[in-house]
């Protein structure tokens, strides 16, 4: 037998065989049986995107009641050793800049933010739970008692004063019981780090470039 009759007969072989799997998928359905006996019928693709991408942005809503720390202005502290012993402190909140404390005004993104967020909760329906507005922990502070004296340090007094003026300015919106929905907490979405950001500004650059070569070649 020469090798072109081999080869004949192999490819005969061949079809015959896929042409019997697809007679036996025709009839029976793309249906996998399990050990149990029970029959999987596969979803049409896609069908569960709707529903999942539903979901996280029904979770992501509550996002929006967060006010970051980057919507206040920059935390400056002053060293307690630079005052006199009569002016110094016990606190370790003391700042720079008398009279007036840094670090508790918002910004003007900030003062915008926490005008909807009191928006938000007046047109919360009365059968609705009303959200919670979150204000960031804050991790900038110096701890004088440290050697280096970096800002990566809790403040739980620069917090609550926070807390105080995110109230204060919804309960000038007319927000009821502003005081007791303002609590302090960690941000819950998960941010990215400075890497990742600059990655992806490449990354966009880069597509932004390519889409724009590409229309012009189009063109």
């Amino acid at each position: 037998m020469s090798a072109s009759d081999l080869f004949r007969k192999t490819s005969v072989a061949v079809n015959a065989m896929v042409v019997v799997v697809a007679i036996a998928v025709f009839v029976l359905g793309c249906r996998v049986p399990t050990p149990m006996g029970e029959v999987i019928e596969p979803e049409v693709l896609g069908t569960a995107v709707d529903s999942i991408n539903r979901t996280q942005e029904e979770n992501a809503e509550l996002a929006k009641y967060i006010v970051y720390s980057h919507e206040f202005e920059i935390n400056l502290q002053e060293d307690p050793s630079r005052r006199a012993a009569g002016e110094k402190s016990n606190s370790i909140f003391d700042y720079v800049g008398e009279p007036r404390a840094h670090g508790l005004r918002l910004t003007p993104a900030g003062e915008d933010h926490v005008r909807q967020i009191a928006q938000w909760v007046q047109q919360t329906e009365p059968h609705e739970i009303t959200p919670q507005v979150v204000v960031e922990r804050s991790n900038t502070s110096k701890l004088w008692t440290t050697e280096h004296h970096y800002p990566v340090h809790y403040n739980e007094q620069l917090d609550e004063l926070r807390r105080q003026v995110v109230a204060k300015v919804l309960e000038s919106y007319g927000v009821l019981h502003a005081d007791e929905i303002v609590v302090v907490a960690p941000a819950y979405p998960t941010g990215i780090e400075a890497t990742e950001a600059a990655a992806a500004f490449e990354n966009s650059i880069y597509s932004y470039r390519n889409n724009t070569q590409r229309s012009r070649q189009g063109n």
